[in-house]
């Protein structure tokens, strides 16, 4: 089910509490541009020392910029972040290294309820045409679900979760200027990710989830890793492109 993101955000408080942090640490100007300093504006080769009234001005267009784009929610603090971990599916083949991930949080969706995706900005999710066939599937598949423009988000029945768990990944993958994907579930305290390595994240607000959780994932032989690499042969970001 597409919902916008106004919606999505009044679905699970955690959740959006979480979303909007990132939002803030992430997209928020701290008055970057500075007098005197020596920058390449617009599309021009040649570099320009800035003015006060240039720096000024770049810092009001980057303010500007962020409070016309960013979420409107009111964070009341109600949920405090315990720790965080990231993990790996012990599976060696691509395929079922992806269906491991899916399936697992289709079956996670029986427990808390349907999946909620959301990107932490407003780009659109197919803002980039890919010709990598795995991006070029998933760009395919997406295209008869939501339209080019769309931005909002994603509420997921567990059927369809390990299907679409994939083609997030490879839209992820190929595409550096998509923002980060968030997922919960409804009735989730925990924050999922899948970074373009493909490595799943979790983020932990409730201390009896995470324990479920790190139970089920262990059960499952997912590996807990220290850092962020491809845990198999994926395609050595062949298909990675930046738009310029």
């Amino acid at each position: 089910m597409i919902e916008s993101r106004e919606n999505i955000l009044k679905i699970n408080n955690c959740f959006s509490e979480h979303l909007i942090a990132v939002q803030n640490a992430k997209y928020k100007p701290t008055d970057q541009w500075i007098e005197g300093e020596s920058v390449i504006l617009d599309d021009s080769d040649v570099a320009v020392v800035l003015t006060k009234e240039q720096a000024d001005k770049l810092n009001k267009d980057d303010r500007q910029y962020f409070l016309e784009n960013r979420d409107e929610y009111e964070i009341k603090n109600l949920n405090k972040w315990i720790k965080g971990t990231i993990l790996i599916s012990s599976q060696q083949g691509e395929k079922e290294y992806l269906n491991d991930i899916g399936q697992s949080l289709a079956d996670l969706s029986g427990n808390y309820g349907k999946l909620i995706i959301l990107g932490d900005w407003n780009t659109p999710w197919l803002s980039q045409q890919n010709d990598y066939p795995p991006a070029r599937e998933a760009i395919q598949f997406l295209n008869k679900k939501i339209k080019k423009t769309f931005n909002g988000g994603l509420i997921l029945d567990s059927g369809v979760i390990s299907e679409f768990i994939p083609h997030l990944f490879w839209l992820t993958r190929c595409n550096p200027n998509l923002p980060e994907l968030m997922m919960t579930f409804i009735n989730s305290k925990t924050v999922f990710g899948i970074c373009k390595y493909g490595v799943l994240h979790l983020e932990f607000y409730d201390d009896q989830e995470r324990k479920k959780l790190s139970k089920f994932f262990k059960d499952r032989k997912f590996q807990e890793v220290d850092s962020c690499n491809d845990p198999i042969e994926f395609d050595n970001f062949k298909g990675r492109k930046i738009n310029i």
